[in-house]
Parts: C-alpha cells; structure tokens; sequence
C-alpha cells in the first residue's frame, strides 16, 4: 500500500476554484440577455468558460488518484471499498439523470414522454461523464492491480481516445445502441459531455496525480511540479503548430468539439492553471476556509446550484423565473448571490453534520423519501 501524505493544499485551493467558476459560470449563462450574447465580450468569455468543465473533470481525476492510491490494495479486489465506491458512482449517474427529468412524476415520465423529452433525459452531463469514467478505471484496475502498469496503459488508452474522437463523432451510434447509450459516444444525440473526448481530462488528471504522488514519496515534489509546466507549455505549442498544418489526418471536424489539437490546447492551459496553484502557500484565512469548503463539498454545491439556477421538474429557478433578460453587471451580481448563497450552504451543512450527526443524516433520509414518495405517486 502507498502511504499518502495529508491533504495535498493545492489541489483543495483549485477544487474550489473550479466550483467557483463553475457556479458563476451557470449563473450568469441562466440570466444573461440575447443581446449580451451577440458581444465580442461574450464570445470572449463563452471561450474561457469552455474550459470550466476540462478543469472540473481533471482535478477530480486528480482527486480520484490521490483517494486510490492511498487504499490500492483494496480497490484491485471485489471488497467493501471498491462497493461503496461503486455505488457513489451509480448515486451520481441517478442525480445527473434526475436532474434532467422532464417531469416531476414517474407515471408520466413512463407513459406521456415524447421521443424528444426522452432524448434531452439521456443526455450525457459531467456527473455521468465522470462516473462512468470511474467506474472504467475501476475496471481497470481489476485488470491491472500493478499501479504502475495501470498507468501506462492509462496514458495509453487517453492518447487513443483523444486521436478517436474526430472519428467517433461522425458516426450515428443511436441506429447501434440505445438511446441511453448513443449519448456517451458523442453529440449525434442530445449530449453535453460524452465521453469523446471528456473522458480524457479526467483521465489526464488521473496520471498527473499518479506521478506527482510518486514524485512527493521520492521528495521531487517542487520538480515534478516545473515539470508539469514545462509539460503544459509543451502541450499549448504542439497544439497551435500542428493545427497550423495544412495537411491532417481526419476528414472535416468540429475543431472546437473534437479536434486533438484543440484538445492539447485546453489540456495544457489546465495543467498550467493546476501547477500555478501549487505556488499559492497560504490564503487569508476566510478565503482559505471557504475555498476548500467548495472543493469538498463540491456535489452538493453542483447539484443545488442547478436546481437553484435552471429549475428541475420540481421547480423553477432563474432561468424560468428572470429569464435571459440582464446585462452583464446584473447578471454578476446574480451570479455573485449564487455562489455566496452557496458558500452559506456548506457552512450550514457542514455545522449541523459536525455537531447534529444524527439529525442531519434523518433530515437527508426524510428529504429524499419525501421526494421519491411524490415522484412515485404523483399520477401526472
């Protein structure tokens, strides 16, 4: 077994980063007006948001090789560990679907969907992106239990992946698959983040935490991390230079969805933006605090500010309650309620969970049969 070291402070301060940036992120997307949206501004931070959701999925993988690596032994075996973590995998592929529920009852969701409200359901979103890429490591791993050669043939299949994508993405997989099973492939059907080619910054985040523990056990942690710069900056240059080649090796493609050039772009700002988090030392305090308190808390804040921002079929948030009606500085401000609302959540949970075990685990049971009970009974 790897003995890993306490928490590793840079990866909670860009957790928590991420969760910021992807709150403010929804927010402001649920309000912002149509004539806002034709700006020059807005295409200009339409393309930095287009990174949120590669950082999100590499610090988890990140995240998911430092919670590993630390019980190994215990996930190359069919025990409790891997289970339990097997199940959470499952919870998220429910949430994410659940989040996308045209309806607010079962017995409509059974006999009065429409092919196109079934299509929006399956969707793909990052919660079964992620856990679908879990539970394949996982797989992995069983296959693999050396960590090390778990790793190559990580980085192995990551590289076929990211060349596939262009491929993947012009083949129709709804006439080969179900439609629950046609969005992970790529975005012929309703998708958000299939696994071409998303996958793979989670993937990526996998092997980055893979060898920077490695390098933290052989005391090269400063090292590793210049590195992982160097690689970043390797990884942006590579992928403007070979995107400025006339000649390719795919037919026409979506640059910005499936190109592997585009790929090594983003992968490389992330790495960049994840090795710059390293050199943060310390944060005041409150900052500190709440930061990582994001970061830990990372699919409440997900799942709430959701419901929050564009509704469910429970309710309506923003989106349907303001509209895409506000400038940018109305927008920022809603966008700041949000994230501050949030931030006031963690604190209330995690204070009632520290102090009022108990209780908070029965108000967690009798919320979620409460809403089980309706969505089942409700006849429409």
């Amino acid at each position: 077994m790897h003995k890993t070291p306490q928490r590793i402070q840079f990866l909670d301060f860009i957790r928590g980063f991420a969760v910021i940036v992807m709150v403010i992120g929804h927010s402001i997307d649920s309000v912002l007006s149509i004539e806002a949206r034709g700006t020059e501004i807005f295409r200009l931070y339409n393309a930095v948001r287009g990174f949120t959701a590669p950082l999100f999925l590499f610090v988890a993988g990140c995240a998911f090789a430092v919670a590993t690596e630390k019980r190994w032994e215990s996930f190359t075996i069919f025990g409790a560990p891997l289970m339990k973590r097997v199940l959470k995998m499952f919870l998220l592929i429910v949430i994410g679907y659940a989040l996308h529920f045209p309806f607010f009852s079962f017995n409509k969701l059974l006999y009065h969907t429409t092919p196109e409200e079934y299509a929006l359901l399956f969707q793909v979103d990052v919660l079964q992106c992620l856990a679908v890429s879990i539970l394949f490591m996982h797989a992995l791993i069983l296959l693999l239990p050396n960590v090390r050669v778990f790793a190559y043939a990580l980085a192995g299949l990551t590289a076929v992946l990211v060349l596939a994508t262009p491929i993947v993405w012009m083949i129709d997989f709804a006439s080969v698959f179900s439609p629950a099973i046609a969005p992970y492939f790529n975005q012929s059907q309703p998708s958000l983040f299939p696994l071409f080619p998303y996958a793979a910054f989670l993937f990526s985040g996998t092997l980055v935490g893979h060898f920077y523990l490695v390098a933290r056990r052989e005391g090269r942690e400063r090292q590793f991390i210049w590195r992982m710069i160097h690689a970043g900056i390797g990884a942006v240059f590579a992928g403007v230079v070979l995107d400025l080649f006339s000649v390719t090796l795919y037919p026409p493609h979506d640059f910005w969805k499936t190109s592997p050039n585009f790929f090594l772009i983003r992968i490389g700002i992330v790495i960049l933006g994840t090795a710059g988090f390293y050199f943060v030392r310390q944060l005041p305090g409150v900052l500190e605090r709440n930061l990582v308190g994001l970061g830990q808390a990372s699919l409440l804040v997900y799942v709430v500010h959701l419901v929050c921002v564009y509704g469910s079929a429970a309710n309506d948030g923003l989106a349907q309650l303001i509209g895409q009606t506000f400038s940018y500085p109305q927008a920022f401000v809603i966008a700041l309620a949000v994230l501050l609302a949030m931030v006031g959540l963690v604190h209330a949970w995690n204070y009632v969970r520290t102090h009022y075990a108990l209780p908070a685990r029965s108000v967690q049971v009798g919320l979620t049969s409460t809403l089980l009970y309706f969505f089942l009974t409700k006849p429409y």
